[in-house]
């Protein structure tokens, strides 16, 4: 199929492994004679060198080569990491960074100094409390049943995971009346949240959903999503009678995610807007 595609649009990220090995792993993207988005992984191959931005370039090159497609190159998307944008320049193909990872970025961005950080590190406590400890997990568990909701771990927050954030502040939410107990029972030095804290929570997941949408949507695979984030990003929210926690935040996004548009080739972005409309 690769053969009679007319362009080839490429994906691709390097990544080091928990023993410490680098990989690359490229795909190819293009549409087909019945105008059907097709996606194949041409590699995920171990690389020797560290991932200086020549080298990353070249083991674009030397994929394309070997398939054979170099001249059907469009465009390459990455992350924004600056080997990848580095190497991106060393290219003859048109750079388009990943919005969804430039999302993530922003979203951690703005949660610095907004005034959720005191909420969340005491869920993340919260949780270290029932992940660490089996029999503190049964409890919750059993308390879970006895209050009518189902058996669920929680979750941690990991900074490498896209919306984990999001997932643990909802498990804490749906858990409130079980947690509160188990806590108690266990007369534990680790507090439950307030109704305040529970009502910055609440704040926080209205402002997390969104991001979660779009990210999602822009991770599809069975249609063209290059127009999802001109129109989307920005629009998250409307303007709302907030706390100043939650101004901040909104601010910090928006500002972080306008300073990443100024600094991204965004024509491509622009075309695919144009003839969604």
């Amino acid at each position: 199929m690769l053969e009679q595609a007319k362009h080839i649009a490429l994906t691709g990220d390097h990544w080091t492994s928990v023993n410490n090995d680098n990989y690359l792993g490229v795909t190819a993207h293009f549409i087909d004679q019945d105008w059907t988005l097709q996606s194949f992984a041409l590699t995920v191959s171990k690389t020797e060198e560290r991932h200086y931005a020549e080298a990353c370039a070249n083991h674009f090159l030397d994929v394309a080569n070997e398939w054979e497609i170099k001249k059907k190159l469009t465009t390459l998307g990455t992350d924004s990491a600056r080997n990848m944008v580095a190497a991106a320049r060393l290219l003859p193909f048109e750079h388009l960074p990943c919005m969804a990872h430039c999302l993530q970025r922003t979203v951690t961005v703005s949660l610095k100094d907004s005034g959720f950080e005191s909420v969340l590190a005491k869920c993340h406590t919260i949780v270290g409390h029932f992940k660490h400890s089996p029999s503190n997990a049964q409890e919750l568990n059993e308390q879970q049943v006895a209050h009518g909701l189902k058996q669920e771990s929680l979750a941690q927050d990991v900074a490498t995971k896209w919306n984990s954030k999001l997932e643990m502040v909802k498990r804490i939410q749906r858990n409130k009346s079980p947690l509160t107990t188990t806590l108690a029972q266990q007369k534990s030095k680790v507090a439950m949240l307030t109704d305040q804290e529970l009502a910055k929570l609440q704040k926080l997941e209205e402002l997390l959903e969104p991001c979660r949408y779009v990210t999602e949507l822009l991770g599809g695979e069975q249609y063209v999503s290059c127009s999802v984030p001109y129109a989307t990003c920005s629009e998250l929210w409307s303007p709302h009678d907030d706390p100043v926690y939650v101004l901040r935040f909104k601010k910090a996004f928006t500002t972080d995610l306008a300073q990443q548009k100024d600094s991204t080739n965004l024509k491509w972005l622009k075309i695919t807007t144009a003839l969604e409309v």
